[in-house]
């Protein structure tokens, strides 16, 4: 009994190892889960397993309708948090971009007045220095018409000298001396001056008056040329400074992409070279009016 007990627990066991219901080639056929491990009839619209008369796909159905507003929800989620969030940025890169440009409004308005002020100084600086050499050329004016009017009347005192105790006036005795001494006359013959005299005294005086002509043709003529080379000097001073306030509104104008430190700089050495130029064309101008004298 103990050895058939022990046949049937061997049979048993070997059944249970070799000879199990799942491995029967008709297993399939008798599975009692055999519905939970079959596939479904359709799994998506694609599927290759769906036959045409197998009756799965219908017009209008729409299996992944879930799926598809749950996807859709979620993409509309992170559209609107993109959104929000480039807003976002761009509202603090606004932000900045006004608080840099107002900051450089500021900047250039206080440069602009700064600039207004320091025109102003430059300009009241050239002002006085031009009234002072206005100034200096009036008084030089005043001496150069003074000494003319010496100088006439100098020339008027030695004129009238000359009339004084000239030949006509002082009746020169020469044509009338007598063989016998200068000093008697040949009363028959005296008639006055003679021609020669009279011609030398004409000669005299047209000579002078020749001279004063001269004289007086040559002082309007460095008078004009001293008015022309005025003008000149005062049209090329406008046009200048035209170019300068040109350049100053160029320098003005690039000063939002330049440094503010360079601008001056060059302002400052152009305004110098300017003043030092204009001294010395003031200094030349003087020696030429010296050389026309």
């Amino acid at each position: 009994i103990k050895d058939k007990q022990q046949l049937n627990k061997s049979l048993l066991d070997y059944r249970h190892e070799h000879q199990r219901l799942q491995d029967r080639k008709e297993f399939d056929l008798n599975d009692p889960e055999s519905k939970k491990k079959e596939l479904p009839a359709r799994v998506s619209d694609d599927d290759t397993c769906v036959s045409t008369s197998g009756m799965q796909i219908f017009l209008g159905e729409d299996l992944q309708h879930e799926e598809r507003k749950k996807y859709q929800k979620e993409q509309m989620r992170e559209w609107v948090k993109e959104q929000i969030t480039e807003k976002s940025r761009l509202s603090m890169e606004q932000k900045k971009s006004d608080d840099l440009y107002n900051k450089k409004a500021v900047e250039m308005d206080l440069r602009t007045v700064e600039l207004s002020i320091s025109d102003a100084e430059t300009r009241k600086d050239i002002n006085v220095a031009i009234a002072e050499y206005n100034k200096a050329l009036a008084k030089e004016k005043s001496a150069q018409i003074q000494q003319e009017l010496l100088n006439e009347q100098d020339d008027n005192f030695t004129e009238l000298s000359n009339h004084i105790h000239g030949d006509m006036l002082t009746e020169n005795p020469e044509v009338s001396e007598s063989a016998f001494g200068p000093h008697r006359v040949i009363p028959d013959r005296w008639k006055g001056m003679s021609p020669s005299h009279v011609s030398s005294i004409l000669r005299t005086q047209e000579m002078q008056c020749r001279e004063k002509q001269s004289l007086k043709e040559e002082e309007e003529k460095v008078e004009r040329e001293w008015e022309r080379r005025r003008l000149a000097e005062a049209r090329a001073g406008l046009v200048r400074e035209n170019q300068i306030a040109r350049e100053r509104e160029e320098l003005r104008k690039q000063s939002l992409k330049e440094e503010e430190e360079k601008v001056e700089r060059e302002w400052e050495r152009r305004r110098l070279a300017e003043a030092r130029a204009g001294l010395v064309r003031e200094n030349q101008i003087a020696r030429e009016r010296e050389e026309l004298r």
